[in-house]
């Protein structure tokens, strides 16, 4: 038994050495790891102002033993707080920035089983960010030549409290902006473009803060100055408020100077969006190599010089009757060293609809889409749409007997288009400068007027516009008008520069043709196949428009006999025979039955009225008798009702005042526009 009790006693003790191995812990606790709990992005040892120090051990402690022991030099009042086994140290206070702080925690704290930690745990060091600043601005400090529309940018070393900033940051002088942020970014989109030429300074105040509350530790100030607007805009495309706009437009701004190209993307903003084609061109032009004579010879000044022309060819026609808003940024900056930009503008127009046929319509020219072109309008005066879209101005035109088809000059180059402005075809080849259209028989052939690049006069031609109208051939040698047409922007040409307008007509059978060259009148027969001499007459015509007269079977011309200074109205018939029919100046028309309508000299002033003169008589009526009016280029309509003319202001005559219409007997006076010239009422 005695045995039995030592074996027992040694079991209970084993026992107890075992239970003390294996359940009682008797391994002291230590410290995991330091962190903050609010760091610096990339770096764990670099702490906001606001932060808290985490303790991690490796265990769950008696809190009271750890925190008697946990130390932070400099010292720095604060809570404590658990989380399991962290304590976390809260300083009641923002800490210092820029400043280094070292936490310890000495030997002593235990665990819940009361094992005691041995030793001090290494000085764990980290530091405060220092205040806010800004690594980055655009534009830079002291930058020149800054754009009008810049974004101002400034990227911060961390993300900021973007309420604090915005309301910390002004700009002098005052400009309106809203801000966005991308991180540690933020961009100042102006609501108005800056001045040009101009000083301004932005300033981001000391109270902007980062989102742990440090403040900048003085105002970020940035100092720069806006590009001079060297470059100006001279004429608009179309042109501002304008309404009726071809579909078929291009969309331009001209400057006064030579565009640097690589400074115009973006630079034209359209709603309804446009696509197209954004290129610098320079304006075709037919000057003359070496002047030949001071009419011919325009200054440099009169149109834009080289490449100075921002155009946009739309990628399709533009919809119909629609406005388009157009916004030119200033960021269109001039070539010349020194140039500077362009300020900005906006501007809307409204297209019109393309017509399918002009029967019955009234073609004019206008400018008021910036550039002379060819208009269209019902006999009403209503619907008046734009046909050509020319850069340049058209200084003559004519339409098919069908109404279906339109040839037109514009600085010295002949083109022929459908009504509706499709399937334009230029005729003139390169080298050559061609002038005053007139559309053969069915339109198949064009009669026209040309020089080559160097001025010299080629004469009058005939160009078939299909394969089965023939070859071109030669009528005159000589006859064309001067180089320079381009030079004359002007809505209505005054007479001494007028010989770029119509100079030619065509009879109703398009066999004859009559044409003012060299000064003389000069009838062709187009029908002739041998080289028979065309018949020139001795006349001085005015530089107005010939026409041709059904009833009579002749054309009429305004021209003084040899010896004369004051002008009548001649009947030409093809076989060179001459009639003076009445005094009159400017141009005359002829009805179906033979009446004449013409421009009566006389009265106050010299005035010129509209007169009419029936068929058989010689003694003319006047029709219209307005002293600050002028009148000009009679026409009749196709059924001889109305008397389709212009008007031109007497103390300017160069300023139309409209295009109006009167009958035959005076009355019914009215008129259907308030601009234009050489209106023609098509059949």
């Amino acid at each position: 038994m005695v045995q039995l009790g030592s074996v027992l006693v040694a079991v209970a003790a084993l026992a107890v050495v075992l239970y003390n191995a294996t359940l009682v812990d008797r391994r002291p606790p230590s410290v995991g790891a330091i962190a903050l709990s609010a760091p610096v992005a990339g770096d764990p040892r670099v702490g906001q102002t606001l932060t808290a120090i985490d303790v991690e051990f490796s265990e769950p402690v008696r809190t009271a033993t750890a925190e008697q022991r946990f130390a932070i030099e400099p010292y720095v009042a604060g809570t404590f707080s658990w989380d399991g086994a962290t304590m976390i140290y809260t300083p009641s206070q923002r800490l210092p920035p820029d400043a280094t702080f070292s936490v310890t925690i000495g030997p002593g704290f235990q665990d819940l089983a009361g094992n005691t930690a041995p030793g001090t745990v290494d000085p764990w060091q980290f530091r405060t960010v220092g205040p806010p600043i800004v690594t980055e601005v655009q534009p830079a400090d002291g930058s020149p030549s800054v754009a009008v529309t810049t974004t101002i940018r400034l990227t911060f070393d961390r993300l900021m409290d973007t309420a604090s900033v915005e309301q910390a940051t002004t700009m002098s002088p005052e400009v309106p902006y809203h801000a966005s942020w991308s991180g540690q970014t933020v961009m100042l989109a102006l609501d108005a473009p800056l001045s040009f030429d101009t000083d301004y300074t932005l300033t981001v105040g000391a109270a902007a803060r980062d989102t742990g509350g440090s403040l900048l530790r003085e105002p970020f100030v940035v100092h720069f100055r806006t590009v001079e607007a060297g470059l100006g805009i001279a004429s608009l495309i179309p042109a501002p408020n304008v309404s009726g706009v071809s579909v078929r437009t291009p969309i331009a701004v001209a400057f006064d100077g030579p565009i640097d190209s690589a400074s115009i993307s973006g630079a034209l903003r359209i709603t309804p969006s446009v696509g197209g084609d954004l290129r610098v061109v320079a304006l075709p032009e037919d000057r003359p190599a070496a002047p030949a004579s001071p009419s011919a010879a325009p200054s440099a000044s009169e149109t834009p010089p080289a490449g100075s022309v921002l155009e946009l060819i739309p990628g399709a026609p533009l919809a119909a009757h629609t406005t388009y808003t157009v916004t030119l940024d200033p960021i269109v900056r001039g070539a010349r060293t020194g140039a500077g930009v362009a300020a900005s503008r906006t501007w809307t127009f409204t297209t019109g609809a393309p017509s399918q046929s002009a029967q019955n319509q009234i073609a004019f020219l206008s400018n008021r889409g910036g550039v002379r072109n060819v208009w269209l309008m019902n006999p009403d005066g209503s619907n008046q749409r734009e046909l050509t879209a020319e850069m340049v101005p058209v200084t003559s035109y004519d339409v098919s007997g069908g109404g279906d088809r339109l040839a037109y000059a514009a600085g010295g180059v002949v083109t022929v288009v459908s009504i509706d402005g499709a399937d334009a075809r230029t005729i003139t080849q390169p080298g050559r400068f061609e002038y005053s259209p007139v559309l053969g028989p069915e339109a198949r052939v064009v009669y026209l007027a040309r020089r080559d690049s160097s001025g010299a006069d080629l004469g009058w031609w005939a160009v078939p516009l299909d394969p089965g109208a023939g070859a071109e051939r030669q009528l005159l040698p000589t006859g064309a008008p001067p180089l320079g047409s381009v030079a004359q922007t002007a809505e209505i040409l005054p007479a001494s520069d007028a010989s770029w307008t119509r100079a030619a007509a065509v009879s109703d059978d398009r066999r004859w043709l009559l044409v003012v060259a060299d000064g003389s009148p000069v009838v062709i027969d187009l029908a002739a196949t041998d080289a028979a001499a065309p018949h020139r007459l001795d006349l001085s015509p005015t530089q107005s428009p010939p026409s041709w007269d059904e009833a009579a079977a002749a054309f009429l011309v305004v021209a003084s006999a040899p010896g004369e200074t004051d002008s009548s109205v001649w009947r030409i018939t093809p076989d060179g025979g001459l009639t003076r029919v009445v005094a009159g100046v400017d141009s005359a028309s002829a009805d179906a039955q033979a009446g004449i309508a013409t421009i009566e000299p006389g009265g106050l002033g010299n005035a010129r009225h509209v007169a009419y003169v029936a068929p058989g008589g010689s003694a003319p009526d006047a029709l219209t008798t307005a002293p600050d009016l002028l009148d000009r280029r009679p026409s009749f309509a196709p059924d001889g009702a109305s008397i389709l003319f212009l008007r031109v202001r007497a103390d300017d005559p160069s300023a139309s005042a409209g295009i109006w219409v009167v009958a035959p007997d005076g009355r019914e006076l009215r008129q259907l526009s308030t601009d234009g010239a050489e209106p023609r009422w098509l059949p």
